[in-house]
């Protein structure tokens, strides 16, 4: 290790001073580690964004907590009861992407993007980070009978024969 800012010595005392040095360096970077993990707990406590993407429909207020986006909401209500009144995944999708619907990030939708979206526990009010769960936490978009029988078909199509396979 080279430094530009210390002057060390290249005898017995700059091996000690360095270890030093590098021992502090390590230490800072864990307890910070530890700080910011401890305040992003505390946010999810208190259901505060922690950052990343909003999903779909929420938008943050100043204080950063969850509100709903009126446009955006209606959007995911109308995916999950299409898909819920049995609609296909595909119908669906292709149906978002002709009318112009974008995802939270401003892709059209895609597999990937729908299967996210439909088991986002955020719809029902549930806030998680990590191991915390805050049941009502933000606000619903989703009414949570809907929502079960989502995750009950999705469940069950989870397993199912593919559909594109030559017979």
């Amino acid at each position: 290790v080279v430094s530009a800012t210390e002057n060390i010595s290249r005898g017995s005392e700059g091996i000690l001073l360095e270890s030093m040095l590098e021992g502090m360096a390590e230490y800072y970077s864990a307890e910070l580690a530890q700080k910011v993990l401890r305040g992003m707990e505390q946010n999810a406590l208190e259901s505060r964004g922690t950052g990343g993407t909003l999903p779909l429909g929420y938008r943050m207020t100043p204080d950063h907590h969850f509100e709903v986006d009126p446009v955006n909401a209606a959007v995911v209500r109308k995916i999950f009861s299409d898909y819920a009144d049995g609609k296909s995944q595909k119908e669906i999708i292709r149906s978002l992407n002709q009318q112009g619907a974008r995802t939270s990030s401003g892709r059209p939708f895609s597999n990937n993007s729908f299967a996210c979206l439909l088991h986002n526990e955020k719809y029902i009010g549930t806030y998680k980070f990590g191991s915390i769960a805050v049941p009502n936490g933000i606000p619903a978009i989703v009414d949570k009978d809907v929502y079960d029988k989502v995750q009950l078909r999705l469940k069950s199509n989870k397993r199912a024969p593919a559909r594109s396979k030559a017979n």
